[in-house]
């Protein structure tokens, strides 16, 4: 072992052991510099995405909130629209026999096939045919005031779906313009 120390030592006093020695100690000091820097630079871009983090983070309940609260306002929205419905309905019904009096049921006949193509619109399908000797002109047994009582509950759900539709519409629109506000494309990664 000690022979082995003595011939490096000999080696590295003649010219070629100098600049050996010379070129291993600037890869060594390159390379720790190398480190520290490599070392400072994860770090650097560890605290710059914790930071990015925190700042999406925040945006993002933001949007959260804004689009929480663009979705109340629609529920909202849409039920006071329900509620004025309902209210309507409950007073149209309520007027029935006010306006179509029961000289107007006695009056009035309503036909068989009347009904059969009005239930035929109601579920959208083509009206059965009459039957055998049956006539479309033969009085259907309807008095004009259950009539007007199942078109004011029809025109109860058509305005309920409109409501229900409208409110979607509008809650989309909100929510799309905030997305497209709030929204962009992700940055290019380091």
């Amino acid at each position: 072992m000690i022979a082995t120390l003595v011939a490096v030592w000999r080696f590295l006093k003649t010219p070629l052991g100098h600049a050996l020695f010379f070129a291993s100690g600037l890869m060594i000091i390159g390379a720790l510099v190398y480190q520290g820097g490599v070392s400072s630079g994860v770090d650097r871009e560890k605290a710059a995405e914790v930071k990015r983090v925190a700042v999406a983070t925040r945006e993002a309940a933001r949007v959260a909130k804004a689009s929480a609260a663009i979705s109340s306002q629609a529920q909202q929205a849409l039920n006071a629209a329900l509620n004025r419905n309902v209210a309507l309905t409950y007073q149209l019904q309520q007027k029935v026999p006010t306006y179509v009096t029961s000289q107007a049921d006695r009056r009035c006949i309503i036909p068989a096939g009347y009904v059969r193509l009005r239930n035929a619109a109601g579920a959208g399908v083509d009206p059965v045919p009459a039957g055998a000797g049956g006539s479309v002109d033969a009085d259907s047994g309807l008095v004009l005031s259950e009539l007007a009582r199942n078109d004011v509950s029809n025109a109860a759900a058509f305005h309920t779906a409109v409501a229900e539709v409208t409110a979607w519409r509008d809650w989309y629109v909100a929510q799309a313009a905030l997305w497209t506000k709030t929204t962009r494309a992700p940055e290019p990664a380091p």
